[in-house]
C-alpha cells in the first residue's frame, strides 16, 4: 500500500465506529470486516506482513457499495472509500479480476461496436421469444444460486443503439442556437433509456440548444470500482481525445455515475491540466435549472397531483448542487407533480454499479430499506438521476404494480410535452381565427349581406315548420 494516495487519510483513522454506524453493509452483515474500520485493520496488517491477499480478503474488499457514507460521515477525514478502491487495484494488479470480469472490460467496454452488437443480441432476446419461453419452461431456476432471480434484473434494450439513431449532431431549427453542448450519452442511455435521450434532446432543442453527440466510450467507472486502472485509464484517455476540442459550452449526462467519474478523470490520469475539461461537465439536472431555467406553464386542471419522491444517488449527491438541483426540477412540474421528501433519501440503494450482479442477496436487502422509504412517503413513483439507480429501484418495486421508478427528466419531458402540445393548440386557434377574418375582408360587405340573408331565411323556415305558413307570416309582419 506505499503507492497509495490515501494512505495518509487512512492513518487517520481512530477506531472510533462512526463508519459502522452509516455503513449499508454493516447494517445487513454486522461483521467487523466488511465497515471500513474493520477493513483498513486489515490494510494495517497487510502493510506489516501479517496477511496477504486471498480469496478470503478478496471477498471482503469486493463486499463493498463504494456509497462514501464512511468518508462523509468521518470526522478524521479518513477517505474509505478510495482506499479501499486502491486496495482493489493492487489485488487486481496481483490476482487478476475474474474471468468474466475480464473479458467484459477487455472484450467490450473497449470496442463501442461489439457494446453495441451485444445490446442488439440482449434485445433480440427479450423481444424474440427467448426470454418468454425461458421463463415458461423455467429453465431459469437450474441456474446456480440467484442467477434465476437476477435474470429479471435485465432492463429493456434499445433495438438499436441510441446515438446510432439520432446522429452526431442535432440542431435547432431556423436561427443560431444560444447554446452548444456535448451529450455524454453513457452506456445505458446508449444501449437500454432511449427515451431519456430522446427526451434531453427534444428539451434542449426547443429551448434552442445545439446538442452534440461525439464518438464516445464506457466512462471506465465498471473496471476502476473493480481495480482494473489499466482499463479505466485507457477508456478515460479516449474519451478526453474525443470531447477536449469540441466548440461547446457545456458537456451534459444525465447518468450520475458517468458524471462522477468524468470529474475525477483528473486523478486517474494524473493530468490536472483535465480540470479545465471537466469544469466544463455539468449534470442534466443542474443544467436545466440553473443555466436554462427550464419552467412549464401549466394550468391547474382540478386533478390531484402525482406524488413523487426522490433517491440521492451516492455519485451525484456528492457533486455541486447534486442534492438541490434535481429536488428543484421536481418542485418546478407543479401541478401535475407534487414532489415529497422521503427519509433516507440518501442512503445507497444497493446498485453500486455491478455490486447487484456479484452481490445480489446483499444488495437486495440493502434496497428493500428504499422502498420501506417511499412507501412511508405516500408517493407513487420514485425518480433518480442515475440509470443504475434505476435498473435497480425498477427491480425492488417489482412487485408493487402501482409504484415505478423513473428518471427526473422523463417527468420533465411529460410535462414539456403537455406545455407545447397547448401551444400548438393555442397557435391552431389564432391562425384559424386569422383566416376567417382574412376569408370575411375578402368577401366584402356583399358576403356578409348574402350570410344575413341566409340566416333570416333559415330563420322563417324553421318558424313555418313550427307555426305553419299562416302564423309564420303574421309573426313576421309583427317584426
Amino acid at each position: 500500500m506505499e503507492n497509495n494516495p490515501y494512505l495518509e487519510t487512512m492513518m487517520k483513522c481512530s477506531r472510533c465506529g462512526a463508519c459502522q454506524a452509516k455503513c449499508p453493509v454493516y447494517a445487513e452483515l454486522k461483521m467487523e470486516p466488511y465497515v471500513c474500520r474493520g477493513k483498513l485493520e486489515l490494510l494495517d496488517s497487510l502493510k506489516e506482513g501479517k496477511v496477504k491477499w486471498n480469496d478470503r480478503m478478496a471477498d471482503i474488499f469486493s463486499t463493498c457499495l463504494l456509497c462514501g457514507a464512511c468518508a462523509n460521515n468521518c470526522n478524521n477525514g479518513v477517505k474509505g472509500d478510495k482506499i479501499i478502491l486502491s486496495a482493489r487495484q493492487e489485488l487486481a494488479d496481483e490476482h487478476g479480476v475474474g474471468f468474466a470480469k475480464k473479458s467484459i472490460f477487455h472484450l467490450l467496454l473497449k470496442y463501442p461496436g461489439r457494446l453495441n452488437f451485444a445490446g442488439k443480441c440482449a434485445y433480440i432476446y427479450e423481444r424474440g421469444g427467448l426470454r418468454t419461453l425461458a421463463h415458461k419452461t423455467k429453465v431459469l431456476s437450474l441456474l446456480p444460486g440467484s442467477m434465476g432471480e437476477m435474470e429479471k434484473m435485465l432492463p429493456d434494450f434499445n433495438s438499436r443503439s441510441f446515438r446510432k439513431k439520432v446522429g452526431n449532431k442535432v440542431s435547432p431549427k431556423g436561427g443560431e442556437p444560444k447554446l452548444r453542448v456535448a451529450y455524454f450519452t453513457g452506456c445505458m442511455t446508449n444501449l437500454v433509456n432511449e427515451r431519456i435521450g430522446q427526451a434531453i434532446i427534444d428539451i434542449l432543442v426547443a429551448n434552442r440548444v445545439e446538442v452534440l453527440l461525439p464518438e464516445q466510450y464506457c466512462c471506465g467507472v465498471p473496471a476502476w470500482a473493480s481495480g482494473d486502472y489499466h482499463t479505466a485509464r485507457e477508456l478515460a484517455a479516449k474519451n478526453v481525445t474525443n470531447f477536449r476540442n469540441l466548440p461547446v459550452d457545456y458537456i451534459i449526462t444525465d447518468c450520475a455515475s458517468c458524471y462522477s467519474t468524468w470529474l475525477d478523470y483528473p486523478e486517474l490520469l494524473q493530468d490536472d491540466s483535465l480540470k479545465e475539461l471537466t469544469a466544463k461537465f455539468i449534470d442534466i439536472n443542474r443544467f436545466l435549472v440553473d443555466v436554462l431555467d427550464i419552467h412549464f406553464d401549466l394550468p391547474d386542471d382540478g386533478k390531484e397531483p402525482v406524488k413523487v419522491t426522490y433517491h440521492d444517488s451516492c455519485h451525484l449527491k456528492r457533486t455541486e448542487r447534486g442534492r438541490e438541483a434535481p429536488r428543484e426540477l421536481l418542485r418546478r412540474l407543479a401541478p401535475r407533480y407534487e414532489f415529497v421528501e422521503m427519509d433516507l433519501a440518501d442512503r445507497c440503494c444497493g446498485s453500486a454499479g455491478s455490486f447487484n450482479i456479484t452481490h445480489y442477496d446483499l444488495s437486495q436487502k440493502v434496497g428493500a430499506h428504499k422502498l420501506d422509504s417511499m412507501l412511508r412517503s405516500g408517493a407513487t413513483i420514485l425518480t433518480a438521476a442515475c440509470p443504475s439507480c434505476l435498473m435497480q429501484l425498477s427491480h425492488i418495486l417489482r412487485e408493487h404494480k402501482e409504484l415505478s421508478a423513473r428518471h427526473t427528466v422523463e417527468l420533465a419531458y411529460e410535462c414539456f410535452k403537455e406545455e407545447e402540445e397547448r401551444k400548438a393548440a393555442r397557435m391552431t386557434q389564432v391562425r384559424l381565427a386569422q383566416e376567417k377574418r382574412a376569408q370575411a375582408q375578402k368577401n366584402g360587405p356583399a358576403h356578409v349581406k348574402k350570410s344575413v340573408a341566409k340566416k333570416a331565411e333559415a330563420k322563417r323556415k324553421a318558424e313555418v315548420k313550427k307555426y305553419g305558413l299562416i302564423e309564420a307570416k303574421k309573426r313576421s309582419k309583427s317584426r
